[in-house]
């Protein structure tokens, strides 16, 4: 990235939702630029798939915070959901599966990745990865009811198949592309309505 784009963030809470696709193994990586280049305090919550792919604990010591999820914890007195929900001034959804912008899509919260996005007030932007899926017509539907109802999503990319070892479309957007469209979200939503 030649030039970190401004975002305006007044507190710098990020929540990162990691689903299970593969890129969810680069997030660490992900969190530590992200709290290098602005100082950002980054909590994490991940889903059943997601932590066959990437440990809670790279995650915990990339973040400095504990991970949420991926099962609720109602033994603790705390409603996690609603507390990182209420915590987050931006929610990036990195990687974002089919099957979780599905559900995502249809208003269903039977996660705690899904019910705490569900939540959020805060801006929320999702990185689809979703290889030959990102063309099928429930996949574009799903994308297409994402965006109707506020939700900023980047277009992916192409990249290297784990599958074939080949390119193809369908991949996860760069970490540039993320903070680009982070970086016109917050923009818009400091000038406030015109």
């Amino acid at each position: 990235m030649a030039r970190r784009p401004d975002i305006p963030l007044r507190h710098g809470r990020v929540l990162i939702v990691v689903t299970g696709a593969l890129p969810a193994a680069f997030v660490p990586s992900w969190i530590l630029c992200l709290r290098e280049w602005y100082g950002w305090d980054v909590r994490v919550c991940v889903t059943h798939a997601a932590t066959r792919l990437v440990s809670a604990d790279a995650l915990a010591a990339t973040s400095g915070n504990p991970v949420l999820g991926p099962d609720w914890r109602p033994a603790t007195g705390r409603v996690d959901h609603r507390e990182a929900a209420a915590w987050a001034e931006a929610v990036l959804v990195v990687p974002a599966t089919a099957n979780w912008i599905a559900k995502y899509a249809h208003g269903i919260t039977d996660s705690l990745a899904l019910a705490t996005t569900a939540f959020t007030t805060a801006p929320v932007v999702v990185a689809p990865s979703l290889g030959p899926l990102a063309e099928r017509p429930a996949t574009l539907r799903n994308l297409r009811t994402l965006r109707e109802d506020g939700v900023h999503v980047v277009a992916t990319g192409s990249g290297v198949s784990a599958h074939s070892g080949t390119r193809e479309s369908g991949a996860m957007p760069s970490v540039d592309s993320v903070l680009a469209t982070l970086a016109r979200v917050t923009a818009a939503d400091a000038e406030g309505p015109r």
